[in-house]
């Protein structure tokens, strides 16, 4: 999967993002640094975007309304990935 770093910036990142950075189904688009960090996937394993959008839960953050990937969906995308950290995660996850 291909990986783009941006700034730290949170300002020169959205400067920086345009519509063709996600036109690449195998493409991670970072910014950040852990345990700060932001990252955009254009595909993800066990789930279809289509159905995840839609099963989608909405939570608000710094006041902005955002929608976030249901907890089945998530659980399910952990699933199919099959990394161990992915695993992990899936057995410490409600």
């Amino acid at each position: 999967m291909e990986q783009i770093e941006f700034p730290q910036d949170f300002s020169e990142f959205l400067k920086l993002l345009n519509a063709e950075l996600f036109d690449d189904p195998n493409r991670i688009v970072r910014m950040g640094e852990a345990p700060l960090r932001i990252e955009i996937l254009t595909e993800i394993d066990g789930v279809n975007f289509t159905e995840c959008s839609e099963r989608a839960i909405t939570q608000t953050v710094a006041g902005e309304t955002i929608p976030v990937i249901s907890l089945s969906d998530l659980k399910a995308n952990k699933r199919a990935s099959g990394r161990a950290k992915d695993l992990d995660d899936l057995e410490n996850l409600p």
